[in-house]
């Protein structure tokens, strides 16, 4: 079957989601029909994530980021030319754009959407980005905000996660970091799973626990979700053993002190080679993913060519869920 003669399916599922013209600040923006739609329409797209389907002419995609980004930034251009619009990007802002003579980014959100049919945003500061992205006239994509959330990060993760087992309902994830304060797709991650109906174990140092008012949230989901605090290797090894998938949101810090402290704390979170090992060989396989980057020594790397990697597999994915949204927000 052709692409064209698929449009009309695709249309209806568009229809199903029910987002046009929306933006995405928060994974909380979408309801679980919402999400569960947009799975849907990603996995109708799927063949077109190395080729093209024309749903999205004439439509122009601005990228914005205050951030470095390797994936985020690059996926969501894939997907908008894999649907036949255009993009503009700006990587360097503070450098090559207004923002270098400081101009506001409440400012730059106003400009920005006077050319652009959506606006992809990244930006370490949460609430400007927040207000910022609130006076924009076209809608807007948090591509990751501050310390708060990481919404289509978690989305891919969850749409990975729902075509390996596929469900959500019931599995078994452990979303762990030292510092759960500042993992922003951490926070996007459990929202999520905690809606859809996982059981979710966060594992963090209780000096850096995941913030209340996260936590407060969490409550209302339909999953199960419990707190561990202060694990070690071994105590940590031991958790994962009853798990579906260990979920590793990293650090977005650059290069530098911070980074090398994250790096030393991350020890107590290691996945060994050998428990998963351990547990395949007891009929069950446990899934490793990481948002990526990695830093050297993060993790065992003999899990990249295990049937434990997902954090590879997750990328293809990235693709057709990002092409999804921008397909659910712009298509009419």
């Amino acid at each position: 079957m052709t692409a064209s003669n698929q449009i009309p399916a695709l249309d209806r599922m568009v229809d199903s989601v029910g987002f046009r013209g929306r933006s995405l600040y928060s994974i909380n923006d979408l309801s679980n029909h919402a999400i569960y739609g947009l799975f849907e329409l990603a996995k109708a797209l799927e063949p077109w994530n190395r080729s093209a389907i024309d749903l999205l002419a004439g439509n122009l995609m601005v990228t914005l980021f205050f951030q470095p980004s390797t994936r985020t930034r690059m996926s969501f251009e894939t997907a908008m030319h894999r649907l036949g619009g255009r993009v503009i990007t700006e990587a360097t802002p503070l450098v090559s754009s207004a923002a270098a003579k400081e101009e506001s980014l409440a400012d730059t959100m106003k400009v920005v959407s006077k050319y652009a049919n959506v606006i992809v945003l990244r930006h370490p500061d949460d609430v400007a980005a927040r207000e910022g992205a609130g006076l924009s006239e076209s809608p807007v994509i948090n591509g990751g905000w501050g310390n708060w959330e990481h919404p289509t990060q978690a989305l891919l993760d969850l749409y990975t996660l729902w075509r390996v087992h596929g469900r959500v309902e019931g599995l078994r994830v452990c979303v762990a970091s030292p510092d759960l304060v500042a993992a922003r797709t951490g926070h996007s991650m459990a929202y999520g799973l905690a809606r859809l109906g996982a059981q979710v174990t966060l594992a963090s140092t209780s000096q850096y626990p995941i913030p209340p008012e996260v936590r407060a949230k969490l409550s209302d989901g339909a999953g199960k979700v419990e707190e561990v605090f202060d694990l070690n290797q071994n105590s940590f090894n031991e958790l994962i053993t009853d798990m579906h998938l260990v979920y590793l949101p990293g650090c977005s810090a650059p290069k530098g002190a911070e980074a090398e402290a994250f790096k030393q704390m991350m020890d107590d979170y290691f996945v060994r080679h050998e428990t998963l090992e351990k547990v395949r060989a007891a009929g069950r396989n446990i899934y490793v993913t990481h948002t990526l980057p990695r830093r050297p020594g993060e993790m065992d790397s003999r899990i990249d060519t295990s049937p434990s990697q997902l954090y590879f597999e997750a990328i293809s994915y990235s693709v057709s869920i990002r092409m999804a949204l921008l397909t659910a927000i712009l298509r009419t």
